[in-house]
């Protein structure tokens, strides 16, 4: 069967019984300790009573969750007089099992389905890709030696509640320690495997790459924590030969090794007025040194290895983030934030542009019952020689549902003709550091337990760091849905 036919199907057996379930409870503060390994983003949702086969006398709780989303991309050139707006439909499909094969050992598998459609309004030509994905595969040993210590071992979900540092799945493997209000977690990981059965093999930028993650975490008072996070990713694999040939997309540009130290501090006050203020403030410095190759295009149409240079790393970050939360079933929500990662080049040999981790996904709640893109959901940029000043305002209503609105201001730390991580087709000039402008409209619908609803409503007012021929607004509207079973 192919895969966009599994997808429908998939999507018909979950609306059946999820549209007949209850309201879910509410989610648990954004400052609580997780007590176990993580295998579901923070607002993702497993059933409560899952459905359940017994395999060799022992319970097997099997999952399947679809996601779909349709959205019109309008003007991400930044170019009105150019037809090159775009349709782009995404299908995501989760089939999972869970064996817990003793009071303290689980198996869990999952395969992830996964298929594109993009539609472009110059021509109207149709782009389609499929591809199929091993998910999470692991297997957890809990309380060991009768402590509250854990070991995973497989393909593993590496998350942390705003995915501003990581939120990826990798192969790994992982200790937690969860001894009362403080928590340890560090593991290696490094790529055994291809991903996707799209891929010729490993991705080039990770062969090689094997990394050292690790969170601490100490509640030191109710609705208070402090953590620290710390990541060293070396590259082993090596800078290749000059004139070394490569088929396109299978060459490895940069190797390094880096290192990223840092700390969060986060909290939660409420008064007897019923009103609540919450804190939050991250930071980090990365140092280490990289290796850059460049390559050129033979007439064949393959990648040559030319010279290989190499520059030390030293870049800083740091995201604030405040709220104010009046009382009522409401829960009326302003929001205010400032995130700045350094940028520039000292000389030819070192690079002050901080990147951040490769794994984030820097998603999280901020008013509503759903996580959203923090830094723009149009133009959602990499923390990268970047200053984002961010104001919303948010509300709930129904039982389980919210409406925000969210404005943010772009602008460069040195100007440049980069912006990392953009979703824009059009680069900067590099002759202002003002990127400009973005407004997001945010609806989430999660009445019932098995369905959710959302709406995304961005527009992008480019600055005086693209071209003046550049400066046209961007739009895109997004409708998602999430059935989960």
């Amino acid at each position: 069967m192919k895969l966009h036919l599994a997808l429908l199907v998939a999507a018909g057996c979950c609306a059946g019984t999820a549209l007949a379930q209850g309201t879910p409870p509410a989610a648990e503060p954004e400052t609580a300790t997780p007590q176990g390994p993580a295998s579901v983003r923070p607002d993702e949702r497993r059933a409560e009573k899952p459905f359940t086969v017994e395999l060799f006398g022992r319970p097997v709780a099997l999952g399947l969750s679809y996601e779909t989303s349709a959205e019109r991309r309008r003007n991400f050139d930044l170019d009105a007089t150019r037809q090159r707006d775009r349709d782009v439909f995404d299908h995501e499909l989760k089939l999972d099992a869970r064996l817990r094969a003793s009071d303290s050992l689980s198996l869990f598998v999952q395969a992830v389905g996964l298929a594109d459609r993009r539609k472009f309004k110059r021509d109207g030509s149709v782009l389609t890709t499929q591809s199929w994905e091993r998910g999470q595969t692991w297997l957890l040993a809990e309380r060991l030696g009768g402590q509250p210590l854990s070991l995973q071992i497989g393909r593993v979900a590496l998350i942390e509640r705003r995915s501003w540092w990581w939120d990826d799945d990798l192969d790994a493997l992982r200790l937690l320690y969860t001894p009362g209000d403080w928590r340890v977690e560090t593991g290696l990981a490094r790529e055994v495997a291809k991903v996707s059965s799209a891929a010729r093999g490993i991705d080039p930028a990770l062969k090689g790459l094997t990394r050292w993650f690790g969170n601490a975490s100490l509640r030191w008072a109710p609705r208070h924590a402090v953590e620290a996070f710390w990541l060293l990713a070396n590259d082993g694999s090596g800078a290749p030969a000059p004139g070394s040939l490569f088929a396109s997309g299978s060459e490895d540009k940069t190797d390094g090794r880096l290192r990223w130290l840092g700390a969060r501090v986060g909290g939660e006050v409420h008064f007897t007025s019923d009103h609540r203020w919450t804190y939050r403030v991250d930071a980090a410095l990365l140092r280490g040194r990289e290796s850059r190759t460049a390559f050129s295009t033979t007439p064949e149409g393959l990648l040559s290895a030319g010279s290989t240079s190499s520059r030390r790393v030293r870049g800083n970050a740091f995201d604030l983030g405040t709220q104010w939360v009046l009382p009522g079933a409401a829960r009326p929500t302003f929001s205010l934030g400032l995130a700045n990662g350094s940028g520039g080049e000292r000389n030819a040999t070192t690079d002050n542009n901080f990147r951040q981790t490769g794994l984030q996904e820097n998603k999280g709640r901020i008013a509503g019952v759903k996580r959203v893109r923090y830094y723009g959901a149009l133009l959602d940029p990499e923390l990268s020689n970047l200053r984002i000043v961010s104001a919303g305002f948010g509300l709930r209503f129904l039982e389980n549902s919210s409406a925000e609105l969210l404005w943010h201001r772009y602008r460069q730390r040195q100007a440049s003709t980069t912006l990392a991580g953009s979703r824009l087709s059009q680069d900067p000039a590099g002759l202002s550091r003002d990127i400009g402008r973005e407004i997001d409209l945010f609806f989430a619908m999660r009445e019932w337990r098995h369905v959710e609803l959302t709406l995304t409503v961005s527009r992008f007012r480019p600055g005086a760091a693209f071209a003046a021929d550049r400066r046209d607004a961007a739009h895109s509207v997004e409708l998602g849905a999430a059935l989960n079973f």
